[in-house]
C-alpha cells in the first residue's frame, strides 16, 4: 500500500507509542479502573499486576506476528496465514467490530453526558458525541500521518492528566488535603479485598496495544519500534493508572468509586476544586477522542486488508485518490457506534451487559492470536522473524489460560451472568454462521485453509 503524501520517512517511535496506548486512556477504561479500586482497595494493585503480565504476553505475540506479516490486515492476516479464513474473520469481527459497535457507543454517550452536565443546553442530545466523531473521521481521512499526530497530542494530554491527578492527590496538594483530613483514605478501602474478582475490570484498562500493529507498513523502523512502542507504552500507562487509582483511594470513599455515574469527575473536583469542571470537560473529550481516534485509525486498515483477501465486501478495498485512506471502511467503522447509540436510546446502562460481552469477545480474539503464533512457530520454524517472543511457548500458554479464566469470570455481579453470556453467545454464534457462509458461498474456500504465503514482506 502506498504511503500518503508527505509521509516519506514513516511514523516514528513516539507516535507509535501514543497509538499503542490510545485505546487504553479512554473514559470507560478510567471508570473501570476506579471501580476496581473501590471494590478491591489495595488489592487492585495485585489485579493490575496480573493484568499487566497477561498484556505483556499479548503484546509480545502481536509484535512477532506483525513483523512477520507487516500488512494492514492485522489480526486477519495473522490468522489467515496460520489457521485459515474462518478464524481470521471470526477473530477480527469478534475482537474489533463488535467492541467498536458497543464500546465506542458507551464512550460517546459518556462524553455527551459529561458535557451536558457542564454546558447544559449548548447542544442537542448526543450533539457533542456526533460532532467529535465527525471531526475525528475527517482527521483520519486526511491520512495516516495526520492520524498519528492527532493521537500523539491526545495521548500525551491524557497521560499527564492521569499521573498529575494521582500525584497531587497522593501528596495532599490543591484541595486534596481537606478531602483526606475529612476521613477518606485507603484504610477505608481495605476491607474484604478481592483481587481475582476485579482482574477483568483492570484488564479492560490495559487492552489495545495491538492497535499499532496494522501500521507496521507505515512505521519508520518497524522491527525496532513496534515492539518497543507496545512494551514501553503498556508499562508507562500501567504506572500512570496505578498513580491515578492510589490518589483516588486517598480522596474518595468506596461508595463513590463504585456507584457514582462519573467517578472521574468527582475525583477531579476533589483534587482541583469546583473550577476543575470545565477543564475536566476538555479532558473528557480528549479521553474519548483518544479511544475513538485509535479505532478509526486501525480498524479500517484491518477491513481493507481483509477485503484484499476476499474476506469482507469488496467495497472496503476502495482508497481515496489523494490520501490513500480506506474511506469506505472508515465510514463503516464510524457508523458502528452510532448504531449502538440508537439501539440503546442513548442510555449507557441499557448496554452494560453488551459492553462486557464485547470485551470478552475481544479477549477471545487474543486467545486466537496466541494460537496462531503457536501454529506458525510449529509449521514455519525457519521463517524470518525480526522479533521473536522469548520463552516460547510459555507466554502464549499463560495468556490463553489466563484470558480464558477472565472471560469465564467476567460478570461483576451474579445478576449479570445470564445477560452477559447470552449476549456473548448470540454475537459469537452470529459471527460464526455468517463467516462460514461467506467463506463457503462467496469465497468458495475451506474454512481452515491456511495461506502461509502471507508470511514475509518486511518493509525496508
Amino acid at each position: 500500500m502506498d504511503k500518503p503524501p508527505g509521509m516519506k520517512k514513516g511514523i516514528g517511535f513516539f507516535s507509535l507509542f501514543c497509538i499503542a496506548i490510545g485505546v487504553i486512556v479512554g473514559q470507560s477504561t478510567i471508570v473501570s479502573l476506579l471501580q476496581a479500586a473501590g471494590i478491591a482497595g489495595w488489592g487492585f494493585l495485585g489485579a493490575m499486576a496480573i493484568a499487566y503480565v497477561l498484556m505483556l504476553c499479548n503484546s509480545a505475540t502481536f509484535a512477532e506476528l506483525a513483523l512477520m506479516m507487516p500488512r494492514h490486515g492485522g489480526l486477519s492476516a495473522y490468522c489467515e496465514a496460520s489457521l485459515g479464513h474462518f478464524p481470521a474473520i471470526f477473530a477480527v469481527f469478534a475482537g474489533y467490530v463488535v467492541p467498536a459497535l458497543f464500546g465506542q457507543a458507551a464512550e460517546l454517550m459518556l462524553v455527551d453526558s459529561v458535557m451536558a452536565q457542564l454546558l447544559p443546553g449548548a447542544m442537542p442530545a448526543m450533539g457533542w458525541a456526533v460532532l467529535l466523531l465527525a471531526v475525528l473521521v475527517i482527521l483520519n481521512y486526511l491520512g495516516t500521518d495526520v492520524f498519528a499526530r492527532t493521537q500523539t497530542l491526545l495521548t500525551v494530554v491524557m497521560l499527564v492528566f492521569l499521573a498529575l491527578t494521582g500525584i497531587v492527590a497522593a501528596t495532599g496538594g490543591f484541595h486534596a488535603g481537606a478531602a483526606v483530613a475529612s476521613g477518606a483514605g485507603l484504610a477505608a478501602m481495605a476491607e474484604n479485598v478481592t483481587v481475582i474478582g476485579v482482574v477483568s475490570l483492570v484488564l479492560y484498562s490495559l487492552i489495545g496495544t495491538e492497535f499499532v500493529t496494522p501500521l507496521a507498513e507505515d512505521a519508520e523502523n518497524p522491527a525496532r519500534d513496534i515492539p518497543r512502542a507496545m512494551f514501553i507504552g503498556l508499562t508507562v500507562v500501567t504506572i500512570a493508572n496505578a498513580l491515578f487509582c492510589i490518589g483516588a483511594g486517598l480522596l474518595l470513599s468506596r461508595e463513590t468509586l463504585t456507584s457514582a455515574a462519573t467517578p472521574h469527575l468527582e475525583y477531579a473536583v476533589a483534587v482541583f476544586g469546583p473550577m476543575a469542571k470545565l477543564v475536566f470537560g476538555a479532558i473528557a473529550i480528549t479521553a474519548t477522542a483518544s479511544l475513538v481516534n485509535t479505532v478509526l485509525g486501525a480498524l479500517p486498515q484491518m477491513l481493507h486488508g481483509m477485503a484484499m483477501s476476499g474476506q469482507v465486501f469488496p467495497v472496503f478495498k476502495r482508497l481515496s485518490a489523494r490520501y490513500r485512506t480506506p474511506w469506505v471502511a472508515l465510514l463503516f467503522v464510524a457508523c458502528l457506534p452510532l448504531v449502538g447509540v440508537a439501539w440503546s436510546g442513548g442510555d449507557v446502562g441499557k448496554i452494560l451487559p453488551l459492553i462486557i460481552a464485547a470485551a470478552s469477545a475481544w479477549l477471545i480474539s487474543y486467545m486466537i492470536a496466541h494460537l496462531a503464533l503457536i501454529v506458525l512457530r510449529l509449521r514455519m520454524p525457519d521463517a524470518p522473524r525480526p522479533y521473536r517472543v522469548p520463552l516460547f511457548p510459555l507466554p502464549q500458554v499463560i495468556a490463553i489460560l489466563g484470558l480464558g479464566y477472565v472471560v469465564v469470570n467476567s460478570a461483576p455481579a451474579p445478576e449479570l451472568v445470564a445477560p452477559i453470556f447470552t449476549s456473548l453467545g448470540t454475537v459469537l454464534a452470529l459471527i460464526a454462521v455468517i463467516g462460514a457462509l461467506w467463506i463457503k458461498i462467496f469465497m468458495n474456500k475451506g474454512l481452515f485453509e491456511a495461506n502461509p504465503a502471507l508470511v514475509g514482506g518486511m518493509p525496508k
